[in-house]
């Protein structure tokens, strides 16, 4: 997907529609060093991604973390999860095992 937006997809019943991202323009994840000691964080705020994996593994939903945290809405959020889902189709984040 690498730094377009996110494109909204329809489906037969209506549900689990991409939601387009307020700013396509900038990248999904960034990394800064002079903010939160360069830990990767949503685009365009000071949220770790590590953040919303957590609420994730927590059980809280997409819109749960959207509304806990003024600065990032539905769009960016997915643009993280599709960047990630990205590097693990590429490989990025698997060890090669021979097993």
């Amino acid at each position: 997907m690498s730094n377009q937006a996110v494109q909204i997809a329809t489906t037969s019943n209506g549900q689990n529609k991409l939601s387009p991202r307020l700013h396509p323009q900038r990248p999904a994840i960034t990394i800064n060093p002079e903010k939160l000691s360069g830990a990767p964080t949503i685009a365009g705020t000071r949220l770790p991604v590590t953040a919303l994996i957590d609420h994730l593994l927590l059980g809280y939903s997409i819109d749960q973390f959207v509304d806990e945290f003024d600065g990032v809405d539905r769009g960016d959020v997915q643009a993280v999860l599709l960047k990630i889902k990205e590097a693990l189709e590429q490989g990025w984040l698997a060890e090669k095992v021979d097993y």
